[in-house]
């Protein structure tokens, strides 16, 4: 089952995609390297070993991916649920969000977005709220000027914050690029 990012479940099956991509493209090298040891009698000074060598690269790629999101979770069913029965039509519900920024990984497992704001709920585990915050907000702030980031480290503010979102008239083209923003920096 191949989930999109944002997408409940998508950590999981993001897991295993990785880990069945490694162990392939593992495998596929060293098959690489095997044929060339034999057809050039044994000697590893061939064409057929800088082909294995830089299968090593892709592997390596999909390793790394998989021991990022190794330590996070999906969110429960039953979270993200009821998270997606109040947020309506007006706004998009995001789950399984494990983002990089150049100093840390963060992991939010909700993230709710449109009416002028982004509201998000911080995964479990040890998290700076105010970093993770300040972090969001700016990136954001970069595509929609407008837009009020709340981050939330747990359910029930996040739902009491949801409750509170009132429809507003927001710029669809900004809304799409706050979107993709966010698409864009989950691992």
């Amino acid at each position: 089952m191949n989930k999109k990012r944002g997408e409940y479940g998508y950590i999981a099956a993001r897991k295993k995609k990785t880990l069945l991509g490694t162990i392939i493209i593992a495998l596929i090298g060293v098959a690489i390297f095997l044929v060339g040891l034999f057809l050039n009698k044994m000697s590893n000074r061939n064409l057929f070993t800088i082909i294995a060598v830089l299968a090593v690269l892709p592997a390596a790629k999909q390793l790394v991916a998989f021991i990022v999101l190794f330590p996070f979770k999906t969110t429960q069913k039953e979270r993200y649920q009821k998270a997606k029965d109040m947020i309506g039509e007006e706004m998009k519900l995001y789950s399984d969000l494990v983002i990089t920024s150049p100093e840390k990984i963060m992991h939010l497992d909700l993230a709710a977005v449109g009416n002028g704001q982004v509201i998000c709920l911080l995964g479990q585990g040890k998290q700076e709220l105010n970093y993770v915050r300040k972090y969001l907000t700016e990136g954001v702030h970069n595509w929609g000027r407008n837009y009020k980031v709340k981050v939330v480290d747990s359910e029930k503010t996040f739902l009491g914050e949801l409750s509170k979102v009132q429809p507003v008239e927001v710029n669809r083209d900004e809304e799409d690029k706050v979107n993709s923003y966010l698409l864009s920096l989950i691992v």
